[in-house]
Formats: structure tokens, C-alpha cells, sequence
């Protein structure tokens, strides 16, 4: 069985939801995509047998910024210390340009004096490069966010998920769409305007106009507008999307859907 956890959906912004953090259980082993603030935690309190935070193998990052990262010195911490006895499977690390650099020049001086007792294993990745992970391959796709940027298209064989992390509109992200049965989609951006580093209503509009728009579609990362409750405006991004006779889902964090019974 192949599910996916919506870990969380929020932005940088301090809202009730969690900055970004995704994660697939394939037949109980947990892939990563994003680890912010709380993840590691959030992971345990999903209180699912399915999602074991001990069985955290991998963790794929689609760019460096604080709000995409910052769960991860609890990550390295935490299996560490684990009441149950510290990690001794190797943990690998997937990111595009700039991992090495960030592993450890940014994430290791968190620990201190305090030597990892299990492997961290590096996988950089460059645009176009597949990575075969056990029960998956995955592509990444260079997006539209700053320079070390990636989307990413998970192949599980039945069903091909892609997920954007964050990114502007650009030719690639109508191409990882397009060949997508699922998305999770960047929709920073609620208003018209046009915005070069995140998905604006614009934007979601001329993916609507080209008919680029997988079947099932998850929207995350939505930054709130002031002066207009938060379920308000999301109700009023989905009706852009129902009024072209499309679908798409805002999930909450700790959501759960299968990807593959």
C-alpha cells in the first residue's frame, strides 16, 4: 500500500499550519519530501502504524529555504536519542544543487560536538537525473525558485504523482504537470498578480486555459491574506478551479489519502 501525509501545508507565516512537510509510506517505509519545523514530531502524532517515524528512510528535499528544512536538526537529534535505542540504519539525504554544501556547512553545526552514530548518505540531483529508491523511481525537475530548485515526479509504477515544492510558473512546471495522474501543487500566491517565485491565481488560471491539470490535484502552501478568514479564501481559490469545471483539494495538515490500495 502506497499513502501519502500531508505533514504540512502551511508557509513560513506563523498560521495553525506547519511549514511544508510531505511524507509517503510505501508498505510502511516513510519517503520524505520536505522536512519543516515540526515534522519529526507531527509524524508521531499522526498515531498511524503506517506512518512509524522509526521507519524513516529517506528525505528528499526540493530546495534549502528555513521553511522546507528546519525540522530536520529534530530529525538527526531525535534519532539519536530515540528511547528505544539510537538509529543505526543509514538515513539518505535527495536534494538538487547545493546538498553537500548545505548538509555541512548548515545542518551539522546544529549537533554540535555530538558525532551522528548512523550514516547519512547524499544524493544530489541534478535536472532530468532518476534516483530508484525501493518502490519508486523519481525524477527531479529543475522549477523556477531561486537557484537550487526542484520538482519532482514520483513514478510508482501505477500511478505517477508529481509534487512542485515551491516555484514560479514556467514551461517545466507545465511539463511536470503534464504527465502527472497526481499533484501536489505550490498555490502561495492567492491573488491575480503576477509573482516570478510562487503560484499566483494567474497562474493557476493559464494552467486551467492549457489544460494542464492532472486528474487529482492537492493544493499546499498557501499564504493567508489579511482581512479575510483563512477557510474564506480557500473557498474562494477552489471556486476559480470548479468554475472551469476542474477539481482540486486544499488538505489540512495530518491529512491522509492512498495513492495505491
Amino acid at each position: 500500500m502506497i499513502q501519502l501525509a500531508f505533514i504540512g501545508t502551511g508557509t513560513c507565516n506563523a498560521t495553525r499550519r506547519k511549514p511544508q512537510s510531505l511524507v509517503f509510506s510505501i508498505n510502511g517505509e516513510l519517503i520524505c519530501v520536505d522536512f519543516g519545523g515540526g515534522a519529526y514530531h507531527a509524524i508521531a502524532s499522526l498515531n498511524n502504524l503506517d506512518f512509524n517515524y522509526g521507519n524513516i528512510s529517506t528525505v528528499i528535499l526540493t530546495h534549502y529555504h528555513v521553511d522546507h528544512i528546519s525540522g530536520l536538526p529534530d530529525l538527526l537529534w531525535g534519532e539519536m536519542w530515540d528511547y528505544t535505542g539510537h538509529r543505526t540504519e543509514p538515513l539518505t539525504f535527495v536534494g538538487p544543487k547545493g546538498l553537500k554544501n548545505f548538509y555541512e556547512d548548515r545542518l551539522l553545526p546544529f549537533m554540535g560536538d555530538y558525532p551522528l552514530p548512523f550514516k547519512v548518505e547524499l544524493v544530489e540531483l541534478h535536472d532530468g537525473d532518476i534516483y530508484e529508491g525501493n518502490g519508486f523511481k523519481l525524477q527531479s525537475n529543475t522549477l523556477a525558485h531561486g537557484d537550487f530548485s526542484s520538482g519532482y515526479l514520483f513514478d510508482f509504477g501505477l500511478k505517477k504523482i508529481a509534487i512542485t515544492g515551491d516555484t514560479g510558473y514556467c514551461d517545466a512546471l507545465q511539463r511536470l504537470l503534464s504527465v502527472a495522474d497526481i499533484a501536489v501543487i505550490e498555490w502561495g500566491i492567492a491573488s491575480e498578480d503576477t509573482y516570478p517565485l510562487h503560484v499566483s491565481s494567474k497562474d493557476i488560471i493559464s494552467l486551467l486555459n492549457a489544460d494542464i491539470w492532472p486528474e487529482q490535484m492537492y493544493a499546499v502552501h498557501v499564504y493567508p491574506l489579511p482581512d479575510i478568514d483563512f477557510e474564506t479564501q480557500l473557498q474562494t481559490m477552489s471556486a476559480i478551479v470548479t468554475s472551469h469545471n476542474k477539481s482540486i483539494e486544499f488538505p489540512s495538515d495530518g491529512d491522509i489519502i492512498t495513492i495505491i490500495p
